[in-house]
Order: C-alpha cells, then sequence, then structure tokens
C-alpha cells in the first residue's frame, strides 16, 4: 500500500480546488533482469569513465556537475613524484557497489497481472510515447496547418488517442493469431481450413493495409415485393472469421 498526496484542481462533491487530499492506493511491482542491457550499461559506464579520465589527465578542470559527481565517486586523483605527477585512478569498490544493479529495471502497477504481461504493456505504451514524441518533433521543425494553437493541440491530442487505438488492436490481431494457432478437437476440417487461409492472410499484411482492406465494406439492404436482399461488399466467409475473433459484430 502506497500512500499519494495531491493538491485538489477543481472544486467537485463538497471539496474544494486547492485542498490537499490523500489517495491509498495498492501497488505491484515487478522486477526484471536483462543480461543484454546489463553488458550495453556496462560497456556504457566504462566508456564514460575512461572519457573522463583521458580529460583530467588532459588538463582539463572545468566539468558539469553530473561529471563532476562521477569524477568524485568512481576515480582517485593523486599527485606523485616531486613533480606532483597527476595520476587518476579508480575507486573499484565504488565502480562495483554500481555495477551490482545493471542489468536490471523495474515496473510499478495498480493492477494485478502476469509479469510478462505487465512488461507487454508497457512496450505498447513506449511506442505510443514514442510515436507521440515524433508527431511533436515534426510539428516542432515544419509549420502545421492550423491556424490557432488550440486548433494544433487538438489534432495532437487526437493523433495521441488515435495511436492508442491502433495498438489496441494490434494486441487483438496478435490474441487472434494465437487462437488460430490453437489445436482444438471441436473444430471441424472445413474451419481448420478457414483458420489457415486466415493466418495466411494476415502474416502477408501490415495493419495499415488490413485496415485499408475493411475500409470498404458496406452493407446495402433493399427491399422488394419479392422480399428483403442485402449485399456486402468484400465480405467474405475470411473476413467474417476474422471481424467474429475481434469481437466485431457483423450482423
Amino acid at each position: 500500500m502506497h500512500q499519494f498526496n495531491r493538491k485538489r484542481r477543481r472544486s467537485r462533491n463538497g471539496k474544494v480546488a486547492g485542498e490537499k487530499e490523500t489517495i491509498l492506493r495498492r501497488l505491484y511491482v515487478h522486477v526484471y533482469y536483462s543480461p543484454n542491457n546489463e553488458a550495453k550499461e556496462e560497456l556504457a559506464f566504462r566508456k564514460g569513465l575512461l572519457e573522463l579520465k583521458a580529460q583530467i589527465e588532459g588538463g582539463e578542470t572545468e566539468f558539469t556537475k553530473s561529471a563532476q559527481k562521477k569524477i568524485d565517486k568512481y576515480l582517485t586523483c593523486s599527485s606523485k613524484g616531486r613533480g606532483g605527477q597527476l595520476k587518476v585512478g579508480f575507486n573499484d569498490k565504488t565502480i562495483t557497489e554500481a555495477k551490482k544493479y545493471f542489468g536490471y529495471f523495474a515496473l510499478v502497477s495498480n493492477q494485478t497481472m502476469d509479469t510478462f504481461t505487465a512488461l507487454e504493456n508497457y512496450r505498447l505504451r513506449e511506442k505510443i510515447e514514442e510515436l507521440f514524441a515524433v508527431q511533436k518533433g515534426r510539428f516542432d521543425g515544419a509549420r502545421p496547418r492550423t491556424w490557432y494553437p488550440d486548433n494544433l493541440r487538438g489534432r495532437q491530442f487526437s493523433q495521441f488517442v488515435a495511436l492508442g487505438y491502433h495498438c489496441f488492436l494490434t494486441k487483438k490481431i496478435k490474441q487472434v493469431k494465437a487462437k488460430l494457432r490453437k489445436k482444438d478437437p471441436g473444430k471441424t476440417k472445413s474451419l481448420i481450413k478457414l483458420e489457415k487461409k486466415l493466418e495466411n492472410w494476415i502474416a502477408q499484411r501490415s495493419l495499415a493495409q488490413i485496415l485499408d482492406w475493411f475500409d470498404c465494406i458496406e452493407t446495402t439492404k433493399v427491399q422488394t415485393v419479392m422480399g428483403s436482399y442485402r449485399w456486402s461488399t468484400e465480405s467474405v466467409a475470411r473476413d467474417r472469421l476474422f471481424l467474429k475473433y475481434l469481437g466485431v459484430d457483423t450482423k
């Protein structure tokens, strides 16, 4: 259980704006270890220390706050001989202590879920934020096709929501693929054959191509003296099975 403190921005339900309130929430922590990340972090760490060591030995005296903090913590400077020649070494104890957690990272969630499900969801969210950052960067570097700042913010927000749906649909299609590969004794031969066609069709297309394919589907109902008729464009058995597994009502 963790306690959060926040300051209200709006007055609502008898509580006044500016009032401080305390919220208690249960948090779930997932800890991961990646050997590849450990090697990358150690390589970058070692490279950074060697660069700082070379700069000090070259006579550099002014450093940024973060660089100076690393020098004080991981390097040792001393004078050697009568001439006072500067000698730069490494503080092995602090370096060993720092390397102990290389390759580890943690995710915090307020929902219970499997460890690797949490990791998958985090990576999807990370992709949304990366794409959104690209969009913002392009807006900064190019002239936006809007007249007012509010229109620009609304446009960015709409793109962010669209990216969220993009990742949601990607996840649903992944679940459909898993269902197609699942062996079920209750499946008929015709269904297995149709699922194989659908699996091959999905594997050969990107998400954009799948959306383009279904973008042209329309249903037309016609009432005549002979009865009621309905036509659906580009809707074959494979398409209907795909929409069914996605949970889309095609009636």
